[in-house]
């Protein structure tokens, strides 16, 4: 049977799925439609975040999805939205794409691979943190078949899992929801650009 401490690790995680129908929208509906969807979420998450944090209000099935340092802050959710709508307002659609389902599926393996398996900590001297070498590699692996699966392009690829692995595994205040897709897309689009001039 599964621990409590499973299921609400893969709860929090699966929140995050709804990255799938970004790519959705954005691939039928266009830029435009996945944007304006994207700012009404974030519109209505921020008008209940301000009932949270401001008002001490515990929002029904929400409540228990916030880890305790985000007890008095931003959930990810926010970041997540904001770092979407950079990826996609900034980047081509394949790198955006593969931008914010790296943030999705790395962030996935990592968390639970490190955290139910995990037991090389080898990044607390460099990194100042907990995260496992196996849940690092899961994320990079899953990241490179995001990227190929999505883009076509091993090198691409290839940048992209490094950068959103790197990032992943070195922040530990900022938001990894905000800073994986902008910095891999980031990346991952300056490749893009090279491979083309060369």
């Amino acid at each position: 049977m599964l621990s409590r401490e499973v299921v609400f690790e893969v709860m929090r995680k699966s929140v995050h799925l709804v990255s799938i129908f970004i790519v959705l929208i954005y691939e039928f509906f266009g830029k435009d439609a996945i944007l304006w969807v994207l700012m009404l979420f974030l519109v209505t998450v921020l008008f209940l975040e301000y009932f949270r944090l401001e008002k001490d209000m515990k929002i029904p099935f929400f409540y228990m999805m916030y880890r305790e340092h985000e007890a008095k802050s931003l959930g990810g959710h926010i970041y997540f939205a904001l770092g979407a709508i950079a990826a996609i307002s900034l980047f081509n659609r394949e790198i955006a794409y593969a931008a914010v389902l790296m943030t999705t599926f790395g962030d996935l393996a990592a968390a639970l691979i490190g955290k139910f398996y995990g037991k090389r900590r080898i990044f607390r001297e460099v990194f100042k943190n907990d995260k496992s070498l196996e849940g690092s590699a899961s994320e990079f692996i899953t990241d490179l078949l995001v990227g190929l699966a999505i883009t076509g392009d091993p090198i691409v690829s290839l940048v992209m899992a490094f950068i959103a692995t790197l990032t992943e595994t070195a922040v530990n205040k900022i938001d990894d929801n905000l800073i994986v897709p902008i910095f891999s897309g980031f990346f991952g689009q300056i490749t893009l650009l090279l491979l083309g001039n060369l």
